[in-house]
C-alpha cells in the first residue's frame, strides 16, 4: 500500500484558491511526508524555451524567485528526457514532452556528477538523491519538480510509483489554476461538452433577457402603482362618486391586473430558464468527472507494473477511486467454465481463496455467462440473478461487468460497499464499463505476453 493518502492530496489540491495556494500545499505535502526530503518546482516558459521562475517552502512561508535558466544549461540527458527528445541528434523538430511519454520514463534520476547543471534548481547542495519529474497538461510542459534528499537510495522504485499520481494530480489543478478560461474550448475532449456549453451559454442569454424584461416590468408596475396612489388621493380630495374618476379607477385596476399577470408569466418562464440551465450544469459536470476518471485510469494503467501484482494494483486503485470497501476481480479458470477471484480488496483471504462460481450460476456466472453488466442500486432489484453460497455481495447496492475483449470473455469485475453509504447510480455504471473494457484489454495483453513467453 502507498504511505501517501490519494484522498488527502486530492482533498488539499482541489482546495486551492490559486496557483500559489496549491503550489504550496503541493510542495508543503512532499515535505511533511519524509524529513529529509527537500523540494522546488520551476515553472517552464516554453516562447524562451527557459524556467523562469522558482518556488520553494521555507517553513510555512511560499518563496518565489525568478529565474532565467535557458533549458540548453540543464544536464543533457535531463534535456533529451523532458524537453528535447532530438537534441541528441542536433535535429530542428524538437518534439514536446506528451509525444513522447510512451517512449520515455516520466521521471529522471540525475547523478551527482550532474549536480553544477541542477545547482540553480535544488534547495540543497550536498544532496545524495535526487528526483525530477514533469508536470504536464496535454501535451504542454508547465513546469518541472524537483526533489532531493541528503540520503542515499531516497527515491526507489516503489516510492517513484507512489508519486506518479500525486503528480498526475498536481499537474491535473495546476492546468485547471492556469488554463480555467480557455479548458471548455479544449479539443479532443467529448463532443457533448461543447454542445452542452453552447447551450450553457444561450440558457444564460435568455435569463439576461428575462431578469432585464422582469425590472421592466417592475420599474413600469411601479410606476402604475405611484400612478395609481395619486389617482386615489385625487378622487378622495375631488369626488368619491365621480363615475369618470371611478371609470378611470377602474382602467388602471385593470392595467394593474394585466401587469401583474405578465410579470408572474416571466418569472415562470425565468424559473424554467434556471432549471434548464442547472440540468445543463450538472451534464457538465458529469461529463468532465468522466473525462478526469479517465485520464487517471490512463495513467494509471500507464505506469510500470510488475506482471504478477498488475490485477491486484488496479483492483487497489479502483477501490480509492470508486470509494468502495469492496472489489474483487473473478478470472476463467483454464477450462473456462468456473471463475475464481484473481484480486480483491476487503474479502478475507481464506475465503476469496476457496470462492468457485461456475458459468450462469449466481450473479457472477450470471454476468460472465450473459455477458451483461448487473447494476443493483437495492438488492430486490436483483431478483431475476438469485443470490448462492459462492457470492461475495454483503451490500444491497453493487455492480457486475463483464470483462471481454476482441470478443473473449476475460472475467468480471465486482464493485460493492460504498464508504458514503449511498446506492451506486448511473455514472458509476459509466465509469465501471469503462474501467472494465480497459481491465480486459490489460488481462488479454498479460495473457498474450505469457503465450508469448511460452512459446520462446
Amino acid at each position: 500500500m502507498s504511505k501517501f493518502d490519494l484522498r488527502d492530496i486530492s482533498q488539499r489540491l482541489s482546495g486551492s484558491k490559486n496557483a500559489d495556494a496549491l503550489v504550496s500545499e503541493f510542495l508543503g505535502y512532499l515535505q511533511a511526508v519524509r524529513s529529509d526530503w527537500r523540494a522546488t518546482l520551476a515553472f517552464y516558459e516554453v516562447s524562451r524555451d527557459a524556467l523562469v521562475s522558482l518556488y520553494a517552502r521555507e517553513g510555512h512561508r511560499l518563496m518565489r524567485r525568478d529565474i532565467n535558466l535557458p533549458v540548453d544549461r540543464l544536464p543533457p540527458r535531463l534535456v533529451r528526457k523532458f524537453f528535447h527528445p532530438s537534441a541528441f541528434f542536433n535535429g530542428t523538430d524538437r518534439r514536446s514532452l506528451l509525444a513522447n511519454l510512451f517512449q520515455n520514463s516520466p521521471f529522471y534520476e540525475p547523478d551527482r556528477t550532474e549536480s553544477a547543471g541542477l545547482k540553480e534548481l535544488t534547495p540543497l547542495t550536498d544532496w545524495e538523491s535526487c528526483l525530477c519529474m514533469p508536470l504536464a497538461d496535454q501535451e504542454d510542459l508547465l513546469a518541472m519538480l524537483v526533489l532531493v534528499s541528503p540520503d542515499r537510495g531516497a527515491f526507489g522504485n516503489r516510492v517513484v510509483n507512489d508519486l506518479m499520481p500525486i503528480k498526475s494530480m498536481a499537474a491535473l489543478a495546476l492546468a485547471q489554476h492556469l488554463h480555467r478560461a480557455a479548458r471548455a474550448q479544449r479539443q479532443g475532449e467529448d463532443g457533448g461538452a461543447a454542445a452542452a456549453t453552447t447551450a450553457a451559454a444561450d440558457f444564460q442569454e435568455r435569463i439576461r433577457r428575462l431578469n432585464q424584461h422582469t425590472v421592466e416590468l417592475a420599474d413600469e408596475n411601479q410606476a402604475k402603482a405611484e400612478r395609481l396612489q395619486a389617482l386615489t388621493r385625487e378622487i378622495e380630495l375631488l369626488d368619491q362618486d365621480s363615475s369618470e374618476y371611478q371609470q378611470e379607477l377602474a382602467q388602471v385596476k385593470d392595467q394593474m391586473q394585466a401587469l401583474e399577470e405578465q410579470s408572474a408569466a416571466a418569472t415562470e418562464h425565468l424559473n424554467d430558464a434556471y432549471a434548464q440551465l442547472n440540468l445543463t450544469q450538472e451534464r457538465m459536470t458529469e461529463l468532465e468527472r468522466t473525462v478526469g476518471f479517465l485520464k487517471d485510469v490512463f495513467q494509471a494503467m500507464a505506469l510500470e507494473h510488475d506482471r504478477h501484482d498488475v490485477s491486484e494494483t488496479l483492483v487497489d486503485w479502483f477501490s480509492e477511486h470508486f470509494n468502495i470497501e469492496r472489489c474483487s476481480l473473478m478470472v476463467l479458470d483454464p477450462g473456462r467454465d468456473t471463475l475464481r477471484i484473481a484480486a480483491q480488496r476487503g474479502i478475507d483471504p481464506g475465503v476469496a481463496a476457496r470462492v468457485r462460481v461456475r458459468l450462469g450460476q449466481g450473479i457472477a456466472g450470471w454476468v460472465a455467462q450473459n455477458r451483461k453488466p448487473l447494476f443493483v442500486r437495492v438488492k430486490s432489484d436483483a431478483r431475476v440473478v438469485p443470490y448462492t453460497a459462492q457470492d461475495v455481495y454483503n451490500s444491497d447496492s453493487f455492480i457486475a461487468v463483464p470483462l471481454i475483449h476482441a470478443g473473449q470473455m476475460a472475467g468480471v469485475l465486482n464493485l460493492s460497499n460504498k464508504q458514503s453509504g449511498l446506492p451506486f447510480d448511473e455514472l458509476d455504471l459509466d465509469r465501471a464499463l469503462l474501467a472494465g473494457s480497459l481491465l480486459a484489454m490489460t488481462l488479454a495483453g498479460q495473457e498474450e505476453a505469457r503465450r508469448s513467453a511460452a512459446w520462446a
